[in-house]
């Protein structure tokens, strides 16, 4: 079995597609966990609207570009999209990678990018 290595930008918009789409089908379910510290049940739906403007973002992206280019598209979109501490959190999280990554994102670059993201 091969293991990728680091993604392009290609394959960093597609994992974010399909991440919203995934956010979205089981939002219910988190929502269902969303009991601490407030039960609010609304982590799931925040987290699902705040990937789904981070990928709408991708519409003003080329679709050749570096994974640096679509991290920043993706991170605009979910800071200016984001609901709730969830939606924030997650924004953070991209900023991140939007911060480390180069022309591609490799395990170091993530590994930067939650570290920038657990200081933001």
């Amino acid at each position: 079995m091969a293991f990728l290595r680091e993604i392009d930008g290609p394959a960093l918009a597609d994992w974010a597609r399909r991440a919203a789409s995934r956010l979205a089908e089981r939002s219910p379910e988190i929502n269902r966990l969303n009991v601490f510290p407030i039960p609010d049940s609304d982590t799931g739906s925040n987290m699902a609207h705040t990937m789904a403007s981070a990928v709408s973002a991708l519409a003003e992206v080329p679709r050749e570009a570096t994974a640096a280019q679509v991290a920043t598209a993706l991170t605009s979109g979910a800071v200016s999209g984001a609901r709730g501490n969830s939606g924030m959190v997650l924004s953070q999280v991209l900023r991140g990678l939007a911060e480390s990554a180069g022309r591609t994102l490799g395990g170091p670059a993530v590994t930067a990018a939650l570290a920038r993201a657990h200081d933001l």
